[in-house]
């Protein structure tokens, strides 16, 4: 694509009908205190200018795009916004179309001339720009985000985003839809820490800039809050002559290596009995059936000892069931690869896990629209799990409690709910009683598993789909949830997906080389994706076959609260290693068979 030529860029620059203030690009000075503030910046260099353009003229660049520009509505595991098209190819449109957009073409070949090119690489020292142009205009409402990544596809090399906000209403924090700037993990190079150090908010007739840097120039954009106004802003790139030579630690790289990494074999337990694991099942180590259990598989029926474990946490009815509604469930999963078990444990239990939360949450001023802190939560033995560019969520752990007790206060809500389901992790979902009994709904043999207590902070927390969560070999999710849904309209609102919190399972595109776009509609069966919207004390259990990803989707601040789960991992026994077993069985007989054929004759 060819840029605009250097006469045109200078009219639309000078004179009456300037765009970019020509002032700006003709003071020394102004230019030397940009590119000081641009080096001077952290988490790495950034700058903001201030009134890059004549006011009047953005004005009527907002308003023709309002009036005359068409956006599509676009929602992925990343991000949730409008989008128009790519305005380099403004030069395609029809003689009329063209006419009701004339300053929207004169900013865009204003930011692309020559001249401004060179004074972008003045500020930040990147060398020589490109003629390409790549821009477009992004409409955030609220709900609307953008989760952290560092830009890094081919050659782009300055980011910048041109703001569009209403100028007759200033944006404030309250607002939300800050730039978000992430500093590297200390320790961990190329990775991104779980919190922001540098925010820009997205104030009218400003230009916030910085350099693609593979691996380092982390950024995301912060939820909008407010209904009352759209973050509307041109956003592009401006491209080197050459890609960078340290692509391979890209985000994008880093998301498509290592299919499977996060389910390889080795990350996983085994299922061993551990007769200390409850109180009923220390007293004794045979079953009054006389039977031992530690000497029975994961698929054996349950056992006495089994039924009174369970008992302290499942809801009678799933250890009552007869053999007719034991079948319906095993038809979900062979029909559907999924079943909902809703009111899992117990009235008890669940009664006092959902006290824990929704004490939680309103402690940590989270949910309803509350605008949430970073560092909501980060006591009590939750810790936030990074790194952002894959998930961001709290993780309960006792050795968190252990190493920092000054930060723990064992009478909190946060420290109770964290408390209650690590018991579930640990007492249950850690049982062979707990995986006989998941045999005996699902009919899988299972052999190890992993599990962890989690919380998706409203505002703030999220999982995206990536290569290392590529299902390579089959397994059993096994997620028990938990959401404030005691107000007026809870559940329906979690019901509906509008708030995130859902966990999604989709098929792997077949082109590595794009990013992921896995737009959310209503459950398509040929699509190959599952959506489960999280319900309060449901465990829902999902066979995830080879090819398979799964992801969370960013938990808006408007849901009622906190998506709190026990998400379980099992591995069911390798199908090739029962038929090798049978195979061998087999010949085995035969041989016998044969050899008693023989001792006959």
């Amino acid at each position: 694509m060819g840029g605009p030529t250097t006469k045109k860029a200078k009219t639309e620059m000078c004179g009456e009908g300037e765009i970019i203030r020509s002032s700006l690009l003709a003071d020394p000075s102004s230019r030397q205190t940009l590119a000081a503030s641009y080096r001077a910046a952290g988490p790495y260099p950034h700058c903001v200018i201030p009134d890059i353009c004549n006011p009047d003229m953005l004005r009527r660049v907002r308003e023709e795009i309002i009036d005359n520009v068409e956006a599509t509505y676009k929602e992925t595991d990343l991000f949730k916004m409008f989008q128009t098209g790519d305005l380099a190819n403004m030069d395609k449109l029809d003689p009329g179309s063209a006419a009701k957009l004339p300053t929207v073409r004169a900013l865009r070949d204003a930011i692309y001339s020559t001249e401004f090119r060179h004074f972008i690489s003045d500020i930040t020292g990147c060398g020589e720009l490109s003629h390409v142009t790549d821009c477009a205009c992004n409409i955030h409402p609220i709900g609307g985000h953008l989760l952290c990544h560092d830009d890094v596809i081919g050659d782009r090399l300055i980011s910048y985003i041109v703001y569009l906000t209403d100028p007759e209403d200033p944006w404030t924090a309250e607002d939300g839809g800050a730039l978000e700037l992430y500093p590297e993990k200390k320790g961990h190079p190329n990775t991104p820490d779980v919190v922001p150090t540098a925010t820009a908010l997205p104030i009218w007739n400003t230009m916030a800039m910085f350099q693609v840097l593979p691996g380092r120039s982390f950024h995301s954009i912060q939820e909008i809050y407010t209904s009352e106004k759209p973050r509307m802003s041109i956003q592009g790139w401006f491209h080197s002559p050459k890609p960078p030579t340290d692509f391979d630690l890209a985000t994008l790289k880093q998301l498509q290596a290592c299919p499977g990494e996060d389910d390889v074999l080795d990350r996983f337990e085994p299922l061993q009995w551990n007769n200390t694991s409850s109180k009923s099942a220390a007293t004794s180590t045979t079953t009054s059936d006389g039977i031992d259990p530690a000497r029975l598989g994961t698929s054996a029926p349950l056992c006495s000892t089994d039924i009174a474990l369970l008992r302290e946490w499942i809801n009678p009815v799933y250890l009552d069931a007869s053999d007719a509604a034991i079948s319906k469930i095993h038809k979900c999963i062979q029909d559907d690869g999924s079943v909902q078990l809703h009111n899992f444990l117990c009235e008890s239990k669940a009664k006092e896990i959902g006290a824990a939360i929704v004490e939680a949450d309103a402690a940590d001023a989270l949910g309803c629209g509350k605008v949430p802190r970073y560092t909501a939560g980060f006591e009590n033995g939750w810790s936030a799990v990074g790194p952002c560019h894959k998930h961001r969520y709290m993780q309960y752990s006792t050795t968190t409690t252990e190493k920092c007790p000054s930060s723990s206060n064992s009478s909190s809500p946060l420290a109770t709910a964290g408390e209650l389901l690590n018991k579930v992790k640990t007492e249950l979902f850690s049982s062979p009683s707990f995986a006989r009994l998941l045999h005996r709904v699902t009919d899988f043999t299972l052999t190890h598993y992993r599990a962890e207590a989690r919380r998706f902070r409203p505002g703030l927390d999220y999982t995206v789909a990536h290569y290392g969560c590529l299902t390579q070999d089959p397994r059993l999710d096994a997620v028990l949830c938990f959401v404030a849904d005691g107000a007026e309209g809870a559940s329906e609102a979690w019901e509906s997906g509008e708030m995130g919190g859902y966990e999604a399972y989709l098929l792997a595109g077949e082109d590595e080389e794009k990013p992921a776009e896995v737009y959310r509609g209503p459950q398509d069966d040929e699509s190959g994706v599952l959506n489960v919207s999280p319900a309060f004390n449901c465990l829902s259990l999902v066979l995830r076959d080879e090819g398979l990803m799964r992801f969370v989707k960013y938990l808006s601040a408007q849901a009622p609260g906190s998506r709190w789960d026990v998400s379980g991992v099992y591995v069911p026994e390798d199908d090739s290693d029962e038929e090798e077993e049978e195979e061998e069985e087999e010949e085995e007989e035969e041989e016998e068979e044969e050899e008693e054929e023989e001792e006959e004759k």
